[in-house]
């Protein structure tokens, strides 16, 4: 099969496209100071193959004027169990990179399964001439509990020791900022400034770098596709590597087979055989970004869901940067007929709660009494905890301020059925 439909790739012969991003990422880690970056991407955006690619020697060959000073240490952060497993995988890693350091450099490693961060800092300093980049895989995976806001300020503080040179790289679905306030870590904490104030979004590919994506492999695997035929499959798969992976593949084998491709039953099959991979993103939108999804899927004007400009705006520009829309014209358009399908046949059966017009001011006022007449202080605290918000950075003292507070952060976002389902968890239905 000339196709790697699942896999991360490995190899950089086998990798296409993300010239944009590639460049953009050697700018910022090449500089001459360190920096980090957040890399952005819904699942099988290609994060993982993006991070193996650009830490393969070839690569760093080609960008980097002095490669041999640059020790790039990939880490899976869903394999950790926890920080000081994390410690742990990160040292032996850094033992293999760069060797046994300086002899008779005073340091003793603590024991097996209580790895800290001194530990990778005493060695990190005994090679203060090589920039050290953290590729941090599944980022996302700092949700679960065995992970605090600690360990993200241990990070920052491990990236301001001035004994060596240190960035880090991480790779989310999630923003900083979300998984910060998730993990209780305050908005004005300093660990985020030492990111590059933008991110880099694994977006849709290029439309050169899609069509070369679907051509060359079927070419090497002896199978020529005629130009209808390549059209015919991005408009199928869209942009995304993954999908228009898959789909090619499918249209590989059905010609290899001496068959006739059929598109119309290609795009059946794909939109039920691909839907675990849809679900994983729908889970993770919100109700906006679902709700635009929806009405763009069912070619309606997004104006019809009296979102705010601006806010509309936004939440565009985020579902274009993680590459599930684009722009044809002055109209947006679902990246692929697949995805189209199964928002129109699939999304619409999810039990999710409805889209819901703005609320009134009776509204607001309902959920802000129900907080205030039904939790105490510290059982705000706690409500906050379980929703990732940080309770102590919400303006005010009173627990009718914190009360108002929570209610703006939530209606802000568009978002207030998380905020009264959590209420109604914990309180019935009061509301």
């Amino acid at each position: 099969m000339s196709y790697i439909v699942g896999h991360p790739i490995k190899h950089p012969a086998d990798f296409y496209g993300r010239h944009e991003q590639v460049t953009r990422f050697y700018e910022i880690i090449g500089g001459r100071q360190a920096q980090s970056v957040s890399i952005l991407g819904v699942r099988r955006a290609g994060k993982t193959s993006f991070l193996q690619f650009v830490a393969h020697p070839s690569t760093m060959a080609q960008y980097l004027p002095d490669p041999d000073d640059y020790t790039m240490v990939y880490i899976d952060l869903s394999s950790c169990k926890g920080p000081a497993d994390f410690y742990y995988r990160l040292l032996q890693r850094l033992k293999v990179a760069l060797g046994k350091g300086k002899t008779g450099y005073l340091w003793k490693e603590s024991p097996l399964g209580q790895t800290k961060l001194y530990d990778v800092e005493a060695y990190l300093c005994q090679f203060p001439g090589q920039r050290i980049v953290l590729l941090l895989d599944e980022f996302d995976h700092l949700r679960t509990e065995a992970f605090t806001h600690d360990f993200l300020t241990e990070l920052r503080a491990m990236t301001g020791v001035l004994d060596y040179d240190l960035a880090c790289v991480t790779a989310s679905y999630w923003d900083l900022y979300t998984l910060g306030t998730r993990l209780g870590l305050p908005p004005t904490s300093p660990f985020y400034n030492i990111f590059y104030p933008t991110p880099i979004y694994m977006s849709a590919l290029e439309l050169t770098e899609a069509m070369a994506l679907i051509d060359t492999p079927a070419s090497k695997g002896g199978v020529t596709f005629s130009e209808d035929d390549v059209m015919a499959i991005q408009d199928l798969a869209g942009s995304m590597p993954f999908f228009v992976q898959a789909t090619a593949a499918k249209w590989f084998q059905r010609i290899r087979a001496g068959g006739v491709p059929d598109a119309e039953l290609i795009r059946q099959q794909l939109a039920a055989d691909l839907a675990p991979y849809f679900d994983q993103w729908w889970h993770s939108f919100t109700t906006s970004e679902r709700a635009v999804l929806l009405t763009v899927s069912g070619e309606r004007p997004l104006t019809d869901l009296g979102y705010p400009p601006l806010e509309l705006d936004a939440i565009v520009r985020r579902l274009h940067g993680y590459g599930l829309l684009y722009r044809a014209d002055a109209e947006v358009c679902i990246n692929g007929r697949i995805f189209q399908t199964w928002l129109r046949q699939y999304a619409r059966q999810e039990p999710t709660q409805p889209v819901l017009p703005t609320p009134s001011g009776a509204d607001l006022a309902r959920i802000r009494h129900a907080l205030v007449d039904s939790f105490d202080l510290d059982e705000l605290r706690t409500l906050c905890f379980d929703l990732g918000m940080d309770f102590e950075s919400l303006p005010g003292q009173s627990k009718p301020a914190k009360a108002r507070e929570m209610v703006n952060y939530w209606r802000n976002r568009r978002d207030l059925d998380k905020l009264t389902e959590a209420i109604r968890v914990e309180r019935g239905n009061i509301i």
